[in-house]
């Protein structure tokens, strides 16, 4: 086979995937459910995991996620949690995301006022790539001024390393 040959049938492939990709799209309907192509509800399978309403409704209520020390970086599970808070974020549009990021006590406080911002912004960015439009989000960092934990150990440390997010009305 010629190489023209070789590149065409790539190209011939290329597109015939990228159509059939476009079928299997999610869409909204006027009901705010996510349907593919076909009009097959996919509510339960929006950004690839299937939840049970119950599985759904526990990650909801968790408002808090974690950070390794000296890190703003998200985990696997904090990625899980906040996947179902941009599904819950984009349901309804008249809700506003407020994203508190905090610090242990250890570090000076500029420093921890910027770890905390950064959380804060992570959780957000992450939030706006799900389509969560950035005018509904704010963020602000506490630092270490609001511990959860007073102790100081390494368990009380963990627990006051976190973003939590505080849901409000737009307007």
């Amino acid at each position: 086979m010629s190489f023209k040959k070789f590149a065409t049938a790539v190209i011939v492939s290329g597109v015939a995937f990228g159509l059939v990709g476009c079928t299997a799209s999610k869409n909204r309907n006027a009901s705010n459910e996510y349907t593919d192509s076909n009009g097959v509800n996919t509510a339960s399978n929006f950004y690839g995991e299937v939840l049970s309403p119950e599985q759904e409704l526990a990650l909801l209520n968790q408002k808090v996620v974690h950070f390794a020390y000296d890190d703003s970086r998200l985990t696997q599970q904090d990625e899980r949690v906040l996947n179902v808070h941009a599904k819950y974020m984009l349901d309804h549009p008249n809700i506003s995301l407020r994203i508190k990021g905090h610090t242990d006590e250890r570090g000076g406080r500029e420093y921890n006022i910027a770890l905390g911002e950064r959380r804060a912004q992570t959780v957000g960015r992450f939030l706006e790539t799900k389509g969560v439009p950035s005018n509904r989000l704010s963020e602000v960092s506490y630092g270490k001024e609001q511990p959860i934990s007073l102790e100081s150990n390494d368990a009380a440390w963990a627990e006051n390393r976190r973003a939590e997010l505080e849901y409000g009305e737009i307007g």
